[in-house]
């Protein structure tokens, strides 16, 4: 098939037409590239769209600093679909963990650190001198590593119909599927919030204020909110390198993860067809008859998934007179409150001795009071920047033998919970770097004068370079309102041969492709029945 690009890689398409094509997907990020690979894979000739110069959507390289390279979007692989790694063979296209289960410290604001050889799902090796503590954390553990793996199948079922046409609601059938031991634990998490549970399990205020900062980390939920809990386990439902629950860190970054990606859809023989954005989808009836790109060409095709975010699908490239009211209210309605932000920098100098490179061979969390994070909660809520911040970094540069420097060494940090802004200005993010680089200083002090360079990276920086609306960015409500949203954009409108996988197709954050893999095997059961 003809590429409509030049040789100088501008799309020179006119208003040509082009048929011949059994699928197209719209967006080119990890789930668009996932989602093709499984078409192409599967038979079907597919073409991948994206508007972006490059694929990867917001996960990408790029020079921080002269001769320095950070990655965007990222930084530790933590629910990666472990079927999108088998079925696509991502390790034979070149998938590789630089560290598979990232040991963790803990720091707090009173001093105190807790160091775990491993991370929370291996309790037992926790610095704890309390036996009580510990055998409290482990049964925790336990329980939550249990309930997070029954219901990894409603994380990652989006809203599509499983194999045998079954309709109910993900979580529905999970919960009507439990053993009463099980469905009982269920629902006492599902309504509960994070600081009830926690209470009711620890007396070590240590154990509580770490455990509320996993739970809180990248959700919009606050810890005293009911359903807030549900994040925690929505988290340990993830895998990392095959280990339920861990934080992995992949060799190359998490760009490393989107070239595998682009590798399978190789492999595949897809289209990939970047700096090509999409106008509209082409609806014939009740059925999808392709795309028409922003010059004006046309992609005919029975199939399309849109791998971008729900506003600019749904109301842009579909138009509010084919969905139905209620998708509408939903997509209009949310209004997010709450971000996170990411800062790359550059220090001066590299580590001299064993121990503190072996200190920064671990993912590093702080973790503010039960009190100080509830109160960052309400001051993001309120449009303030927090005073204090969870804060989680990573050194690459020790982690990964490919990113070492010389003579300097990279941080990657990513903080939350932060005010949501549409336009932030320039008061606004040297606010937001304060409070990231003084919740930093709580547990490295002097750290701020060996910053050579620093890069901080918001929430309407991350959508710029997806060329989406903001709100596909903010941190997501509870997983309650997650599964209402992810059920309303995979199952409306009624369109024959269209199918959504984008970022709010996704329960929880991270780098996951569940939502690709759901609406690539949903249209090529579709295809196989004859009504794609």
């Amino acid at each position: 098939m003809t590429n409509p690009l030049d040789q100088n890689g501008e799309n020179k398409g006119g208003n040509r037409i082009e048929g011949g094509i059994d699928a197209v997907v719209i967006g080119a990020g990890a789930d668009g590239l996932a989602a093709s690979a499984y078409l192409g894979k599967a038979g079907l000739r597919t073409v991948l769209v994206g508007a972006g110069p490059e694929l990867g959507g917001r996960i990408a390289a790029r020079e921080i600093a002269p001769g320095v390279t950070g990655i965007d979007g990222e930084h530790l692989i933590t629910v990666l679909d472990p079927d999108v790694i088998s079925e696509l063979d991502l390790y034979r296209y070149g998938v590789e963990f630089a560290a598979r289960r990232l040991d963790t410290t803990y720091f707090f604001e009173n001093g105190g650190v807790l160091r775990f050889d491993g991370d929370l799902t291996q309790a037992a090796l926790l610095n704890l001198d309390d036996d009580s503590d510990r055998e409290a954390l482990e049964a925790f553990m336990g329980d939550v590593l249990e309930t997070a793996a029954f219901l990894r199948p409603a994380f990652h079922g989006g809203g599509y119909k499983g194999p045998g046409g079954d309709k109910q609601r993900a979580l529905e059938k999970a919960v009507g599927q439990a053993p009463p031991e099980m469905a009982a634990r269920i629902q006492r998490y599902l309504y509960a919030t994070a600081e009830d549970i926690l209470r009711a399990r620890f007396e070590d205020s240590q154990l509580r204020t770490l455990l509320l900062a996993e739970t809180s980390f990248r959700s919009a939920a606050a810890p005293h909110e009911p359903f807030s809990f549900m994040s925690l386990l929505r988290r340990y439902a993830g895998e990392a390198a095959g280990l339920q629950g861990a934080a992995a860190y992949a060799k190359g970054g998490a760009v490393s993860i989107i070239d595998a990606l682009r590798r399978a859809a190789q492999g595949a023989k897809v289209d990939m067809r970047a700096a090509a954005p999409v106008k509209s989808i082409l609806i014939e009836g009740d059925r999808v008859a392709g795309v028409v790109m922003d010059d004006g060409g046309q992609l005919r095709a029975p199939i399309v998934l849109a791998a971008i975010d729900a506003r600019k699908v749904f109301q842009d490239m579909i138009g509010p007179g084919v969905i139905d009211i209620g998708l509408q209210r939903i997509l209009t309605a949310r209004r997010p409150e709450i971000a996170s932000a990411r800062m790359q920098i550059i220090l001066k100098g590299v580590a001299q001795d064993e121990a503190t490179r072996k200190n920064m061979m671990r993912r590093l969390v702080y973790a503010p009071s039960p009190e100080a994070l509830s109160k960052a909660f309400m001051d993001a809520r309120a449009g303030r920047v927090p005073e204090r911040v969870i804060v989680e970094a990573v050194f690459p540069t020790a982690l990964d033998e490919g990113a070492a420097l010389d003579k300097r060494q990279v941080m990657s940090v990513m903080a939350h919970p932060l005010p949501f802004d549409e336009a932030p200005d320039a008061d606004r993010r040297e606010a937001i770097r304060s409070a990231i680089l003084d919740s930093i200083e709580m547990f490295a002090a002097g750290f701020s004068g060996r910053i050579e360079v620093e890069d901080l990276r918001l929430t309407n920086d991350d959508a710029a370079a997806a060329d989406a609306h903001m709100a596909a960015y903010a941190a997501k409500p509870d997983v309650l309102q997650q599964w209402a949203l992810a059920a309303a954009v995979t199952g409306g409108p009624r369109i024959s041969g269209f199918y959504f996988c984008g970022p709010e197709a996704q329960i929880g954050a991270g780098l996951s492709c569940a939502a690709g893999r759901a609406a690539a095997k949903a249209a090529l059961r579709a295809y196989k029945k004859g009504a794609a």
